[in-house]
């Protein structure tokens, strides 16, 4: 089966209002085509646009441009002001249910244009911190299985109307846009069971599980060689390189510590991992890293702890690695040294954090 994962928060909305979350919402952006279904509903319900780009700094110009950026902090607050507005708290699931081929975006499109569904997937990570940089995707595969798994780079900046919108939009797009459609075995969300849980099940057509370890989207693993019925060469060698260079400037725009986190979280169980290899990555000295990540307010050791301990309670939680095997992936030389750091984050040992989460 195929599984799409997003982390455990059981939230309907974004949590912490602190500075460093607001500082961190509003680094982060999202793509601007991803604000238009937002902005329209806003319209259609009598919400002038002048309004709007008097309130949020956009307009629908804006929104149309693939290379054009939206705020994190303001793309959230347009989803809050939205489902406040029109009374609709299953808002996310409708727009997901209305929009199809002639609204999706570049990465939508260069999906469809691969020559399976496997292929398309792996576009799909590859591409995605375009669509949202608040987002990052990981892949996992066994004989039987294959999970793309979406985790929140930060529980404070997680938002619930963006996770339904996302499994919805591509749950949807997929079964509707590929000729013989998706079997979908059933989905999963880590919030409660919420007064509109029916529009989950009219849109997802299938079973639909709250209060889960992940959210999720369930497919047998056969569908990954299955070919792509509308792919055009010619369309995905002309998206790929569009997409490539909007790609590129934002990894231009990256902060140090976002790219010693993205190195880090790579490399976490080799041992030659150090602050010298990570500044020899990035083209510059030990000294000037350090000097770096000092002005951004933090060190290297906090972010390597950082990285560490969410990649455990991550792991813990969806009970995806023994203990032992978790330690060497962190880059522990034993676990009795691994289980010391993890009460140092948790206040529990691993053993009773386990225990703990099965328990939820």
């Amino acid at each position: 089966m195929l599984t799409i994962c997003f982390n455990p928060f059981d939230e309907r909305s974004v949590l912490s209002q602190g500075v460093a979350t607001e500082e961190l919402k509003s680094e982060l952006s999202v793509q601007a085509v991803t604000c238009r279904a937002l902005f329209l509903r806003l319209i259609d319900n009598g919400y002038s646009e002048s309004l709007l780009q008097s309130r949020y700094g956009l307009s629908l110009s804006y929104l149309d441009a693939e290379e054009n950026r939206v705020p994190l902090d303001r793309y959230y607050a347009l989803w809050r002001d939205a489902v406040s507005y029109t009374k609709e708290p299953d808002l996310a699931l409708q727009l997901a249910a209305e929009e199809l081929s002639q609204s999706m975006g570049l990465v939508g499109h260069v999906f469809f244009n691969c020559k399976t569904l496997r292929s398309a997937i792996e576009h799909y990570q590859r591409y995605y911190r375009i669509v949202n940089e608040s987002i990052q995707i990981e892949l996992q595969s066994n004989d039987q299985d294959f999970a793309i798994c979406y985790h929140v780079k930060e529980p404070a900046i997680y938002s619930s109307y963006e996770m339904e919108y996302s499994l919805a939009l591509a749950a949807y797009r997929a079964r509707r846009l590929l000729q013989s459609g998706l079997d979908i075995r059933y989905v999963s969300f880590p919030h409660s069971k919420p007064a509109y849980a029916a529009s989950y099940e009219t849109l997802f057509q299938c079973p639909v599980k709250f209060d889960q370890p992940v959210a999720s989207i369930v497919f047998n693993a056969a569908y990954l060689d299955y070919p792509m019925p509308r792919n055009s060469p010619t369309l995905y060698r002309v998206l790929t390189v569009h997409l490539d260079r909007i790609l590129a400037s934002l990894k231009a725009n990256l902060s140090i510590k976002e790219q010693v986190r993205q190195i880090v979280a790579k490399k976490l169980s080799d041992p030659n991992l150090d602050a010298g290899t990570v500044a020899r990555r990035l083209n510059m000295s030990r000294n000037t890293l350090y000097r770096r990540l000092k002005k951004e307010g933090v060190s290297y050791h906090e972010i390597v702890d950082e990285v560490r301990s969410e990649f455990a309670i991550r792991s813990i939680k969806e009970d995806k690695y023994s203990f032992t095997e978790l330690a060497f992936l962190l880059g522990f030389s034993e676990v009795s040294a691994f289980s010391r750091a993890f009460k140092r984050w948790t206040g529990e040992s691993p053993h009773q954090y386990q225990i703990q989460t099965k328990s939820l």
